[in-house]
């Protein structure tokens, strides 16, 4: 766990370093490609991908996150609905939206099972596994990061500077 976080340390740092996030909206697929950049060298280095296995991996990973993001695409579509009209939805609108999320749910489950059988077959049932968690662990360590870079550095205490 000590070598995930001193990696993303290390390297999320160069997201950072050309105010990435302070750019216009205009630059959304600059952003979200670098990133998706630093999401590959941090997955590639802490599953330890050979190049032979790299060129096996990330074919199959990118086509099931363009499944997932369709998938996920719908969700959102569904969450936009819900904030801009949540008053006039109707209960049986209420209950086809639940149905559609729960339907989504499944089908991101299904394509995690169907896609980690592939996996299992480049890289082995332990890697698969530690994959899934370098997944979250890799979200989770960036929105860290950005609340840091958000919230600035922690104000200093002026009793340390001599002064009152």
């Amino acid at each position: 766990m000590k070598l995930i976080h001193k990696l993303a340390w290390t390297i999320l740092p160069i997201l950072f370093a050309a105010n990435t996030f302070a750019q216009g909206p205009g630059d959304d697929k600059e952003k979200d490609d670098k990133i998706e950049a630093l999401k590959v060298g941090f997955i590639t280095q802490e599953l330890s991908l050979s190049s032979t296995e790299a060129e096996k991996f990330w074919p199959v990973y990118n086509e099931m996150e363009a499944k997932m993001k369709e998938i996920r695409q719908s969700a959102r579509k569904i969450n936009q609905e819900l904030r801009e009209s949540e008053e006039k939805i109707t209960n049986d609108d209420a209950k086809k939206k639940l149905n559609t999320l729960f339907e989504n749910d499944q089908k991101e489950l299904d394509l995690k099972k169907e896609y980690s059988e592939k996996f299992i077959k480049i890289i082995g049932e332990k890697r698969t596994l530690k994959l899934l968690s370098l997944e979250h662990e890799f979200r989770r360590v960036l929105l860290e990061r950005l609340k840091d870079r958000r919230d600035g550095p922690p104000p200093h205490d002026k009793r340390h500077h001599g002064k009152p």
